[in-house]
């Protein structure tokens, strides 16, 4: 019997206001569908500038999800309201990004009141309330959950731990891809080992399921080819490892460049690559990767 080898596919910001569209979500899901995976999706509870749910948005985006859940996909919660600092702080290489500019100063200036604030009860006041939203709309329970902006603490883990989501995936692994997001392209990928992965695991009480990083981000012709050497280079690493590789895209920057043509490509090397190692690669929602990690 040929053993499996696992990749998770995840998608982040679904209903966020500026970076998603039910016309980007719809054709994504079907992109995935006929790519023959399945794929789960983190969706933000409440819109921040209204306050209001997500679905009020655009009314196209509930009837698309409960259709997904029921072709197999799965949704998870990002956040409250996707504000940098609900649960934790994002890391150095996020805030480092031009559009963080206000938040990276935000960061350096209320530091000691955000560790402050980010206690276990606050944490769990605020998944407790996007996860209802999220529940009461689908009408099917919310099991997995990914910070904005990679945002944490150690409040945001213990919290997550004591509202028994079943999954999370907080954790970057590929940091390299922060740099290429500003063109320093002469950033060497870090190693992915055993090592961190299990530091990443731990992490999160051993919930955390840790993604490599999105390769899609503003990918054009000219950062292609450099960008799938590392993503490669990252798949062949998690495989010789024997490490869940999980990656994401975002609803609608993944349309903006090369993002799509990516995936489809990208999706083929991992089929090659897994079978010529004499396994078979296996898609897997992070529900399913929970259930398997460790076995």
């Amino acid at each position: 019997m040929t053993r499996p080898f696992h990749f998770g596919m995840t998608v982040d910001d679904v209903a966020l206001r500026d970076w998603s569209t039910a016309e980007h979500l719809e054709a994504l899901l079907d992109f995935f569908r006929a790519e023959g995976l399945r794929a789960t999706l983190f969706v933000v509870p409440l819109d921040e500038e209204t306050d209001k749910p997500f679905f009020t948005l655009d009314s196209r985006y509930l009837p698309l999800i409960r259709q997904a859940h029921q072709d197999g996909f799965r949704f998870g919660q990002h956040g409250l309201r996707h504000n940098r600092f609900e649960l934790g702080i994002p890391p150095a290489f996020v805030l480092n990004l031009p559009h963080e500019v206000e938040n990276k100063r935000w960061a350096e200036e209320n530091r000691e009141a955000l560790l402050r604030e980010h206690t276990v009860e606050n944490c769990r006041a605020r998944l407790q309330q996007g996860r209802q939203v999220l529940e009461e709309a689908f009408g099917f329970p919310v099991q997995s959950f990914r910070s904005p902006a990679l945002q944490a603490s150690p409040a945001m883990f213990e919290a997550i731990r004591l509202e028994g989501y079943l999954a999370d995936s907080s954790v970057l692994l590929q940091e390299t891809a922060y740099d290429y997001y500003l063109d320093r392209m002469d950033a060497v990928p870090q190693v992915i080992t055993r090592e961190r992965w299990e530091a990443a695991h731990r992490l999160g009480h051993g919930l955390t399921l840790p993604l490599t990083c999105d390769y899609t981000w503003d990918l054009h012709d000219n950062h292609y080819a450099k960008v799938m050497d590392m993503a490669q280079q990252d798949f062949r690493q998690c495989l010789e490892n024997d490490l869940p590789f999980v990656t994401v895209c975002h609803v609608n920057p993944v349309f903006d460049g090369e993002g799509i043509r990516f995936l489809h490509e990208f999706f083929q090397f991992a089929k090659e690559t897994t079978a010529a190692a004499g396994r078979e690669l296996q898609f897997k929602t992070l529900e399913e990767l929970a259930g398997l990690v460790g076995q």
